[in-house]
């Protein structure tokens, strides 16, 4: 929740104010400057973009200061700052956000590192705001109000550092919404949209349209907020603080309702989870704290609220499938609904009014609205506990494993394949190289997603590169194969690794590819002598393409060595059509075996009619020969 007033972030009219005209230009001078200066500490300090952009928005903040003040003089009109009490709405949610900042932080160290970042921003909307006050004609009203803005805001979604100037873009646009998206309700001029909400919401869909989630921290946000241990528990605590102060149990409570009702129906009817490893993501579980709340953008009736808060909940949960199926970034699920639903309180409040529905709804007034919350905050504190002690919440997830879904694809259950892959991922994307290579297999199969080669090279480079030695076997036969790799270096690094540290179990694959390479002279200087002892390595302890390899050389000119007897039997019990033919063409010419001219034409045959070309070649030269 962050709830603003009519004069911008400020104050409420009704509040006790000082005015000064002494403030300005002094006090948005002094905003910029601290903004400015913010580019000598760290993250910003050394990164050339992002102290490009701080110095940029600073700069613009003076030029805005300067023409207000010489337009003001050459005017007559006086610019005065109101400087109002701080509103209770303001720093309580300032502080329960900072609550939550704070324990996040303690699990995800990057939290604590953008603190100078969070900070200018604040800076920043104090004086858009102000200045955006002066210029439309009224006096600023400094307050607390830009506080919550900028912690709701960065609750949920932050730009990399090289494209923050969208970060100031986005807290600029919650500003103007606020100002100029205004409509008459209850007989006051008031602001349409959660200011957070509406950036937020603007910022995904520009996200979403131009494919550039990859520039912000988005994804990590939604996911690092879990981190920190019991943290539904935490956010469930401080939310009864703000519950309790502004009577907003109902829109979470009747939220929650609808997601715990949704799930279970959804589990019972296929088997699995809707929302993958969670039953409530806690980005979601956040969102209907502190997100949603705004009383100042939400409904005033209590049906109002409860039809609110279960649209909230219900969008939450068709947005994440329908995000998913359409490839697209699920975490956008908790922050689209928001304007539209902003939108639709007038209508939700004039049918709560309805007569017709009143009557069903006048038991409530019997009670002070006090008492009333009291009574919804012990309904939505039992309902929680519930969730709790049942381990809907907080417990290890059944579908919190790769293996879960991977069994669940192999049934056919809904979803589950790109919910196997989502898993993969998100391990991948932790570094785990065993998700690396699987992940890759997933592009380069194309059962679960269009096959990507190039994605698929990627992956295999990076388990390589963490040390999984599956990884470093794939970029070699991705390489083998059809010549494509990352780069040379990744190459090298994967031939390096299988050749000289190949571990056990996995060491016929390696040195079968290591002997393929100096075969080809590809990633490997060529060298018939290395590949032929490689193959013949691998053929020891079974390996097929060692001994496909070794008749190869051997058809290529390379003398037949003992090991070449190695060959024949591996390649008489392998079905395809390759080993028949090589094994003929050791049957024809007794090398390594007994000569056995039927047997090898039985076996030209059966390899031409499984589509070899050179045995169908073969066939017809022996036809025309005997002619």
């Amino acid at each position: 929740m962050d709830q603003s007033v009519h004069a911008g972030f400020g104050s409420a009219a009704a509040c006790a104010t000082r005015t000064s005209t002494r403030l300005f230009p002094k006090l948005p001078l002094a905003l910029a400057s601290a903004l400015g200066l913010l580019v000598l500490f760290p993250p910003i300090a050394g990164q050339p973009r992002l102290v490009a952009t701080f110095v940029g928005v600073a700069l613009g903040l003076v030029v805005w200061t300067a023409w207000l003040h010489f337009s003001a003089k050459r005017s007559g009109r006086t610019l005065a700052v109101e400087l109002a009490r701080p509103l209770k709405s303001h720093y309580v949610q300032g502080c329960v956000q900072l609550s939550i900042y704070a324990y996040w932080g303690w699990y995800w160290p990057k939290v604590y590192d953008a603190a100078p970042l969070i900070l200018g921003q604040m800076l920043f909307l104090f004086a858009f705001d102000g200045l955006l006050t002066l210029s439309r004609g009224r006096n600023w009203r400094l307050g607390l109000g830009p506080v919550p803005v900028i912690f709701s805001t960065n609750l949920f979604l932050w730009f990399k550092d090289d494209w923050f100037v969208f970060q100031f873009a986005m807290i600029a646009s919650c500003a103007l919404a606020k100002e100029f998206i205004r409509w008459e309700r209850d007989g006051k001029n008031t602001h349409i949209f959660n200011p957070s909400a509406f950036g937020l919401s603007i910022c995904s869909l520009i996200l979403i349209a131009t494919g550039t989630t990859h520039l912000t921290w988005g994804i990590e946000v939604a996911n690092t907020l879990g981190w920190a241990p019991h943290m539904y528990v935490w956010i469930f605590v401080v939310g009864l603080i703000v519950q309790y102060l502004f009577s907003v149990t109902l829109m979470t409570l009747s939220a929650v309702a609808v997601l715990y009702v949704g799930n279970l129906i959804y589990t019972q009817t296929t088997g699995v989870y809707h929302f993958v490893d969670t039953n409530i993501p806690i980005a979601i579980f956040l969102g209907l704290h502190l997100l949603v709340t705004d009383p100042a953008t939400s409904p005033k009736t209590t049906l109002g609220r409860v039809i609110f808060g279960g649209l909230y909940g219900g969008a939450n949960f068709v947005l994440f499938s329908w995000l998913g199926h359409l490839g697209l970034p699920d975490f956008y699920d908790k922050l689209l609904p928001v304007p539209l639903l902003n939108l639709s309180v007038r209508a939700l409040d004039a049918f709560a009014r309805l007569d017709v529905v009143e009557r069903f709804t006048r038991w409530e007034h019997r009670f002070q609205p006090r008492r009333s919350n009291l009574v919804y905050m012990g309904a939505w504190s039992a309902l929680f506990g519930t969730m709790f002690a049942t381990g809907f919440v907080e417990a290890p997830h059944p579908g919190g494993t790769v293996a879960f879904w991977r069994s669940a694809y192999e049934q056919g259950k809904p979803a589950a394949g790109r919910n196997w892959m989502k898993m993969v991922g998100s391990r991948a994307d932790l570094g785990d190289p065993a998700a690396c290579n699987q992940l890759g297999m997933i592009y380069l199969e194309g059962e679960i997603v269009p096959q990507n080669r190039g994605a698929a090279a990627h992956y295999f480079a990076r388990a390589c590169e963490l040390g999984n030695p599956r990884g470093c076997e794939n970029v070699a036969r991705q390489f083998l194969t059809w010549g494509e790799a990352i780069s040379p270096q990744v190459v090298q690094r994967a031939f390096d690794q299988l050749e000289q540290r190949p571990l056990p179990g996995q060491a016929a694959r390696a040195t079968t590819l290591v002997g393929r390479a100096y075969e080809l002279g590809r990633g490997r200087p060529q060298d018939r002598g290395r590949a032929w002892a490689c193959y013949a390595a691998s053929a020891r302890v079974g390996e097929l393409d060692g001994a496909k390899g070794l008749v190869r050389l051997w058809l290529g000119g390379s003398p037949a060595g003992d090991e070449l007897a190695l060959a024949a039997p591996l390649l008489e019990r392998a079905p395809d059509a390759e080993s028949a033919y090589l094994l003929a063409r050791q049957l024809r010419a007794g090398a390594g075996v007994p000569a056995d001219e039927a047997r090898a034409r039985a076996l030209i045959e059966r390899a031409c009619g499984l589509g070899v070309a050179e045995a169908c070649a073969e066939l017809t030269q022996s036809s025309t020969a005997a002619k």
